[in-house]
């Protein structure tokens, strides 16, 4: 197998905070290599969530194994560090520690059975290499080969949705009585087919950055979210583009076609709003990109024309026409839908 950037930053992380522990003079200088090697979760966020928790189960280890030590000096050893290790899996639990309590339990065990005439010396330079290690494999994630597939991807993303609001606006042109090119419709339908194309593609690159489970992170499952959007929002508009407005002279249909060009307007706006939040990763390239503030909210005249539907004077059109008006209605539906539910789930992965 080969070696990866993940394992060669590893690597020499750990030998660069190895050879300055040992040019410190500090003794236990070993903590910091296996600092990193614990921490080295190869994104951001899971280094410092193990970073973290390490911190604290050394934190949490040193404290009891200080108390016990003097407290439990006068019972049997093995029943001494049954009952400090019973305590710290208790209270790990408490504070929701999956990693850190192994290594407050290494500490507990390694204090009573080698530390013993050392112990506050011991854990605080312990505290020290460990804090050291887990700050040093942080910084190395974004200086040293930082991950970028998941902000090219953003990018890429980002010009996708700008040939998406170029297919909306024409479609609107279509409904306010201009004339659709088909040959122009389908030349833009098949580059944008070919640029979403081009995007799952990627999603290799991305999971390889993200390292173990990469299906279960944030960042893929938003960018799955996102090309899944983008997918059904290309087969909408070339479905409006490839079926025009039905009789836009009919004075009873204008509230239809009205309604259609403010919604098609707002997610236009919409999808420009997108663009400014996904280009963020530029600036924030170990964060996810922050879904809109506020949810979308269709215009009030689509939600009007929407819920009176059944009122509007039809009577004058054919089977044909009402079919292709009602597949129109579906579309645009779908448009809003797509939109409102991408949206939901972009917020749920920012938040977990």
């Amino acid at each position: 197998m080969l070696i990866t950037r993940r394992d060669l930053r590893m690597a020499f992380t750990a030998g660069l905070g190895n050879g300055f522990s040992y040019l410190s003079g500090i003794p236990f200088g070993y903590y910091v290599p296996l600092a990193v090697f614990a921490t080295a979760g190869g994104t951001y966020g899971a280094s410092l969530e193990l970073g973290r928790q390490r911190i604290l189960g050394t934190i949490l280890g040193g404290a009891l194994l200080y108390v016990s030590f003097w407290g439990l000096k006068d019972i049997p050893l093995a029943l001494a560090i049954a009952i400090t290790l019973g305590t710290l899996r208790l209270l790990g639990g408490l504070l929701k520690l999956k990693v850190g309590y192994k290594v407050g339990g290494l500490i507990v065990v390694m204090g009573w059975l080698i530390h013993g005439g050392d112990i506050p010396i011991w854990i605080t330079i312990r505290l020290f290499w460990t804090a050291f290690g887990v700050i040093l494999t942080v910084l190395a994630l974004q200086l040293f080969w930082p991950m970028r597939s998941g902000v090219e991807v953003f990018k890429h993303y980002s010009n996708l949705l700008v040939g998406i609001q170029a297919g909306l606006h024409e479609s609107v042109r279509q409904i306010e009585g201009g004339a659709v090119n088909r040959r122009s419709a389908q030349v833009m339908h098949q580059q944008l087919r070919n640029q979403l194309i081009s995007l799952r593609k990627e999603l290799p690159s991305v999971a390889q950055e993200l390292g173990e489970n990469p299906m279960r992170h944030p960042r893929y499952l938003l960018i799955s979210d996102l090309i899944s959007c983008s997918s059904r929002l290309i087969i909408a508009i070339n479905g409006l583009l490839r079926y025009p407005s039905v009789r836009p002279d009919l004075e009873s249909l204008r509230v239809i076609h009205q309604a259609e060009s403010a919604l098609l307007n707002a997610v236009s706006e919409r999808l420009a709003l997108w663009q400014r939040l996904l280009l963020t990763v530029e600036t924030h390239s170990n964060r996810l990109p922050p879904a809109p503030a506020v949810p979308f909210q269709p215009p009030e005249r689509w939600n009007s024309f929407y819920q009176n539907l059944q009122q509007t004077n039809t009577g004058d059109l054919s089977f044909q026409q009402l079919e292709r008006m009602a597949s129109r209605i579906s579309r645009c539906r779908q448009i809003q839908r797509t939109i409102e539910q991408t949206e939901r789930q972009w917020a749920d992965w920012q938040s977990s």
